[in-house]
């Protein structure tokens, strides 16, 4: 009995194989969380919601996170905003090319006690007073 399979079968096997990668690609493919479709409508809207945001402040520290970086990216990161949604919990913070001066970096060092890297780069509103003579 001969084991070789006839091009018919072969290329069956290879179709199949195919259409099974092609499905599990789609399955792969998630749609966007609820939050990260919440986040890209106040994305969109945030100088909307800027006077408010003492009042949604109470949302996790991932989430400020990413409201941060939407201000930073859309030039809207000012004191205020950084003020109002510096979170304790933070390691990290971006402030590069933002508006946040220091006064307002003083204010988000006060809360965020863990914070061990700050990039302010290019930033013409922190000036090296801020960084001198810290004992």
């Amino acid at each position: 009995m001969d084991k070789t399979k006839s091009p018919e079968v072969v290329a069956g096997v290879i179709h199949n194989a195919f259409f099974q990668a092609s499905v599990l690609a789609i399955m792969k493919k998630k749609p966007p969380s609820l939050v990260s479709l919440c986040l890209g409508v106040i994305g969109r809207h945030f100088e909307d919601i800027i006077e408010d945001l003492a009042e949604i402040a109470a949302i996790p520290s991932t989430m400020k996170m990413a409201l941060v970086a939407i201000a930073r990216r859309r030039r809207l990161l000012n004191d205020d905003v950084i003020v109002a949604l510096a979170d304790s919990s933070w390691k990290i913070l971006d402030l590069s090319g933002s508006e946040v001066s220091d006064f307002g970096l003083s204010q988000v060092v006060k809360t965020c006690k863990h914070l061990q890297a700050v990039d302010i780069r290019p930033h013409s509103h922190l000036f090296q007073s801020f960084f001198c003579c810290s004992t």
